[in-house]
């Protein structure tokens, strides 16, 4: 089983291409209040500027990826001081064009920079992919692997020419991105692991963890006890104990009920079925200790979620 795959299927990932801001020369600055709503920055032509609370500004290059996990308050700039106005004013002031161009006018060397968003299930600050990653990832377009570089410029492309169906593959190509970004970040930790923050994404570097999480979720209905696990991958219990709370920072049985509970979320939003089929489908014996465990992990009984979800959606 593909973990990251099947982690953003269950929470229902998908990306959304907003707008593209284009300016002429340094004097421009943008605001940005995500409100805790994942987000990221392309950066198709032109050098610009990225400001978060607490770090030095950041040059951005053509080609240059940022992705915002919990989305963190930023400013985008023609220079490192450029003043910023909230990106609800220059909306306003600049209205979008049929392509999403939001077009801040000037004199100068052009800047375009591609904006979008994710959606998913649940907030930013707990969802298992968008939680385990830093405040503010950024993978410089130039430098990393052709796959990722493929990508940028089939994006880039697609939100540059007007042709049929060109927003379309655009939103479906910011998927493809963030996969892409994820893998790119992963690659870039490696040599400083132990900086990282522990997660079940670094962790799939393991092999023998990378190998549990495979069974997790490939399965999580069955059965599993850390002994169970540990044999699966060859470890002694003690040992695949250890070494899983160290990598993920949760113990096997802590993530399990994460991943099942996930599921079963996913399963309540998605289909009819009862509840305690759903309970039973992922792995819980009595439609109590389904009850529970849901209750703990998401602070609301499964039929209230139910409930809630079309309410939080309209």
């Amino acid at each position: 089983m593909d973990v990251l795959t099947d982690v953003l299927a269950a929470t229902g990932f998908k990306g959304v291409l907003l707008a593209q801001l284009r300016s002429r020369g340094s004097g421009w600055g943008c605001g940005l209040e995500q409100s805790g709503t994942a987000g990221f920055h392309l950066i198709a032509e032109g050098t610009c500027w990225l400001r978060t609370a607490g770090q030095a500004p950041l040059q951005l290059v053509p080609g240059d990826v940022v992705l915002l996990p919990r989305g963190e308050p930023h400013q985008l700039t023609g220079g490192p001081e450029e003043p910023a106005v909230p990106y609800e004013q220059l909306e306003a002031s600049h209205p979008p064009s049929p392509e999403g161009i939001v077009d801040l006018g000037g004199e100068g060397p052009t800047v375009r920079v591609v904006c979008g968003k994710f959606t998913y299930d649940g907030d930013a600050a707990h969802h298992p992919v968008l939680s385990a990653l830093p405040p503010v990832v950024h993978v410089p377009g130039m430098s990393t692997d052709p796959e990722l570089q493929g990508v940028i410029r089939l994006l880039v492309a697609e939100t540059t020419r007007a042709r049929p169906g060109a927003r379309a593959v655009a939103a479906r190509l910011t998927d493809v991105l963030f996969v892409q970004v994820i893998r790119a970040w992963l690659d870039g930790t490696g040599p400083n692991a132990d900086a990282a923050p522990r997660s079940w994404l670094t962790a799939l570097r393991d092999p023998r963890i990378g190998a549990a999480l495979s069974l997790i979720h490939d399965a999580p209905q069955r059965p599993w006890t850390v002994e169970s696990l540990a044999g699966a991958v060859s470890m002694s219990r003690p040992a695949f104990a250890r070494r899983f709370k160290t990598l993920v920072g949760d113990s096997p049985l802590a993530y399990l009920s994460q991943v099942r509970i996930t599921l079963a979320a996913r399963l309540l939003r998605e289909t009819d079925q009862r509840v305690a089929d759903i309970g039973e489908a992922v792995g819980y014996t009595s439609e109590f200790a389904f009850s529970r465990a849901f209750t703990r992990l998401r602070g609301l009984p499964p039929g209230r979620y139910r409930r809630a979800e079309p309410a939080r959606a309209a």
